[in-house]
């Protein structure tokens, strides 16, 4: 699953007309929810889905359509219809999903642009899509002028904003319908340690939109072979590698060194940099000795969600879900 993030990289780095087809409403249940993308390129490429892949080939028809043209169509799916002209097909689903779909010409291309440079620098972007008029902007922050000239309210307060908070949806101002969508950085992970057991994190971390970093002492693991979907890797003495790096409130990190001093040393430095994930791998009784107290909340010890996992897989499946789990809001 790739991030609005990647996306928006595929397009900006590929020359060949593109559509974009995105959820700005759902009505009742469905597989996905608003704000999901969908990008689909003249060459039959397709990143991301929109539905469990009843709605995907109709896109990718009219996506067909549009290549080139600068147009823009908005399309509803009942999925709720069981006959044989409805989509439902007896699935299950209950609702109705609403789709922008939007030609990808230089003006939108240019609006990405910008897009990106933001979640670059991890700073989050409002979105908003007139539903009334299909004009575009994007609004940035309180100090810099929005994009498009966009000057009525906005509907939240973007300093307050919880990270990697789902905020979308529809909004009228006056007379006309505007969707609204906070757009966020691609997440990052930060494997400090690439062992064996790293190899299965990295991977699945990355299959769910992770932009994964590795830090190392050692060049023979850490290294493009090993961890061949690895955005960055970083080698040498662990404790400087850290100090050279600023942290976010957006970033995650796991310590899986198998060192006991070292990890001494990394907690110290990690504990107070204000991480959205920090987990340890180790038992709880090695993580207490640590950090010479009791875990604290923000800690994340042993990692992963308790399931029984049991090898460098399962263990990868666990500490994953705990990331999903963490950047949603959903830990118990």
């Amino acid at each position: 699953m790739q991030s609005i993030q990647q996306m928006i990289e595929t397009v900006l780095s590929d020359d060949q007309p593109a559509v974009l087809a995105m959820v700005f409403q759902v009505k009742g249940s469905a597989y996905r929810k608003e704000g999901t993308w969908m990008l689909i390129q003249e060459d039959g490429a397709r990143t991301g889905v929109i539905s469990g892949g009843c709605l995907e080939s109709d896109l990718h028809s009219r996506a067909i359509e549009l290549f080139n043209t600068g147009k823009v169509d908005i399309v509803h799916y009942d999925l709720s219809a069981e006959d044989d002209l409805g989509w439902g097909r007896g699935a299950g689903c209950n609702g109705v999903v609403s789709v922008v779909v939007r030609d990808i010409d230089n003006d939108f291309r240019h609006f990405l642009t910008l897009i990106h440079k933001r979640l670059l620098a991890k700073e989050h972007v409002l979105f908003i899509q007139s539903i009334s008029n299909l004009a575009y902007y994007a609004y940035l922050n309180e100090d810099e002028d929005c994009l498009d000239n966009w000057q009525s309210e906005i509907p939240f307060e973007l300093d307050a904003v919880t990270p990697f908070q789902n905020n979308a949806g529809q909004k009228s101002i006056g007379d006309e319908m505007v969707y609204f969508q906070l757009i966020w950085p691609r997440p990052a992970l930060y494997i400090i340690g690439a062992g064996v057991d790293a190899r299965p994190l990295a991977r699945l971390a990355e299959n769910v939109g992770y932009a994964v970093h590795l830090l190392d002492w050692r060049a023979s693991l850490c290294n493009e072979f090993n961890f061949p979907m690895a955005v960055s890797f970083q080698i040498g003495n662990v404790e400087r590698l850290i100090n050279n790096i600023e942290f976010s409130s957006l970033d995650s990190v796991v310590i899986m060194t198998h060192d006991f001093q070292l990890d001494v040393k990394l907690v110290q430095r990690l504990r107070d940099s204000q991480l959205l994930y920090l987990g340890i791998l180790g038992s709880k009784k090695r993580t207490e000795r640590l950090l010479d107290r009791d875990i604290p909340n923000e800690v994340h010890s042993p990692v992963g969600l308790s399931i029984g996992a049991d090898g460098p897989e399962e263990i990868a499946v666990s500490i994953v879900a705990e990331l999903i789990a963490v950047r949603r809001r959903k830990v118990i």
